[in-house]
């Protein structure tokens, strides 16, 4: 996986590329303010509302794109550290702002913040390109039904989304029930839960109590799948192609449509 733990965070490389570009974004901009000429002084509020309009504009593209996910739990919309942003969205909201500064007479924000622009792209492609998404496989070993049967990670020749998880761990119990969910919706869709670490009986006494389906769940008694997935956390969510391979990763709790548009990848 193409993801990085910083403390008790993990971060996947898009997320961690997006947070270090807004961040030299504003300290660019705050520069600017300081020793900018006297007119530029504003630049940091400025900056302030492009980032918030670009952060809102992405969201509320992705979401009115996904608003099938979205209609029976319009709040999910608010969690924006599940993921989900649509790019192209977000350059046109922040783009209408900056119109906006330039019909309001502050056409001295427009040179720095093109820079300020600049130098974040350049920052993001070349921290995302620092941290690429490895070649990777699903790899070939057995892990164990809840009743110790052996069963095959690899080889079922369809789309494979495999969660690793744990009852201890919140946001994997959060994200469950969504999971369960669509896993039944996507029956062309192979979805594995892995227990790392846990035994039968906790995970039993778990999906009892949430009324959660066995279809799907499985151990991996040793935790293995973490060392050989290169996973920094719980839950980490992979999406795999009809041949193994390895076209989609998230780290943290993630929602129905961004886990959708996953899977939509691998079929793509």
């Amino acid at each position: 996986m193409n993801a990085i733990s910083i403390g008790p965070f993990a971060f996947d490389a898009s997320r961690l590329a997006a947070v270090a570009s807004i961040l030299l974004f504003l300290v660019i901009m705050e520069l600017g303010a300081r020793y900018g000429r006297q007119h530029q002084r504003n630049l940091g509020a400025w900056a302030g509302w492009l980032v918030l309009a670009w952060i809102l504009g992405a969201r509320a593209g992705f979401v009115i794109s996904h608003w099938g996910d979205f209609a029976a739990s319009p709040l999910d919309a608010f969690k924006l550290w599940q993921g989900g942003f649509s790019a192209w969205a977000g350059w046109l909201a922040a783009g209408a702002v900056l119109f906006w500064a330039l019909l309001r007479g502050h056409g001295a924000v427009l040179r720095p913040v093109l820079i300020a622009v600049a130098v974040a792209v350049v920052a993001h492609q070349a921290i995302t390109a620092a941290l690429p998404r490895p070649q990777m496989r699903l790899p070939p070993m057995e892990l164990l039904a809840l009743d110790g049967t052996p069963v095959q990670l690899s080889g079922g020749g369809q789309v494979t989304v495999l969660n690793l998880w744990a009852t201890w761990c919140p946001p994997c119990r959060r994200e469950m029930p969504m999971m369960t969910e669509l896993a039944a919706e996507l029956p062309e869709v192979r979805f594995v839960f892995a227990n790392q670490g846990e035994r039968a009986d906790q995970i039993f006494a778990f999906l009892a109590a949430e009324s959660l389906p066995l279809s799907g769940m499985l151990r991996d008694p040793q935790g293995h799948l973490m060392s050989r997935l290169r996973a920094v956390g719980l839950p980490s969510t992979l999406v795999f192609d009809e041949q193994d391979l390895l076209v989609a990763a998230h780290t943290g709790e993630i929602s129905r449509p961004a886990l959708r548009s996953l899977i939509e990848t691998a079929k793509e």
